[in-house]
């Protein structure tokens, strides 16, 4: 008989110690994991059949490789199950590919929109700061003028030839 397993929305201590149990796919997986492990074990007293049907449960408990969010949740459940040991990492290799290979497939929007996406802070965001006043800038001659050029101009502007003594 198979029961849908939804993912415990109280905080575990094992949470605390294990970071990647905060994304929720990562979570199902690995409670899914946990509960199919141990039945086998009870029944068989054989820990390779018990690690074979969990392995198995971990795999079709991953989210679908479609849409940006549930590829970002697959890698995720991919990495965390070779961590794990819940897949051989040979499989997990390849799980990572079909997962860039459907990476590779979605539109560029559709992977924009999701990463623009402003993700909720736990701190709040501080005020903008207000415009400053601006300084007037002074426009300088790139090459500066000689005390003779200086004195050539302040004679010419008098109505005196600078050039006739």
């Amino acid at each position: 008989m198979i029961q849908a397993i939804q993912p415990s929305t109280a905080e575990s201590p094992e949470a605390a110690f294990y970071p990647s149990l905060k994304n929720p796919a990562v979570a199902l997986c690995t409670e899914v994991w946990q509960k199919i492990h141990a039945e086998p074990l009870e029944q068989t007293r054989n820990l390779y059949t018990a690690e074979r049907c969990a392995g198995k449960a971990f795999r079709l408990a991953m989210p679908p490789l479609s849409g940006y969010q549930n590829i970002c949740d697959f890698i995720a459940c991919a990495g965390y199950a070779m961590l794990l040991g819940a897949i051989k990492n040979e499989s997990g290799t390849k799980l990572l590919y079909a997962a860039q290979v459907a990476l590779a497939t979605l539109p560029k929007e559709s992977k924009t929109q999701t990463r623009t996406e402003p993700r909720p802070s736990p701190h709040p965001t501080p005020p903008p700061l207000l415009p400053q006043p601006r300084k007037k800038k002074r426009i300088r001659s790139k090459t500066p003028a000689s005390p003779q050029r200086n004195k050539e101009l302040t004679t010419f502007a008098a109505g005196e030839n600078p050039g006739q003594p």
